[in-house]
């Protein structure tokens, strides 16, 4: 397993503040958006991936503390798999 530098990704300092976090956040973002790149998609869709997961690592307290703390042991928390549901298909005939 390889060490992933979030601050390197997001060209920020260590000590960087979250205003900080979210101004390199947006700039980078807009940079290597996929649809702002229709020659190059595969490429800007996979560092906009990582810069994502950067920020959303650097700009959560805790979980910046956790990959200040075990560097390339940590391991970042993934938002859980989204799926379809019916869970509110009968809700309309409770409504009437």
């Amino acid at each position: 397993m390889y060490y992933v530098n979030y601050y390197e990704i997001l060209q920020v300092e260590e000590d960087a503040d979250s205003e900080s976090i979210k101004k390199a956040y947006k700039k980078l973002a807009k940079k290597f958006h996929p649809d702002l790149n229709p020659e190059d998609i595969e490429s800007s869709e996979e560092q906009f991936k990582k810069i994502n997961e950067a920020y959303h690592v650097l700009i959560d307290e805790k979980e910046r503390k956790k990959y200040d703390q075990f560097g390339s042991e940590y391991i970042p928390r993934k938002a859980p798999q989204w799926q379809a549901t019916t869970l509110w298909t009968g809700t309309w005939d409770y409504i009437r």
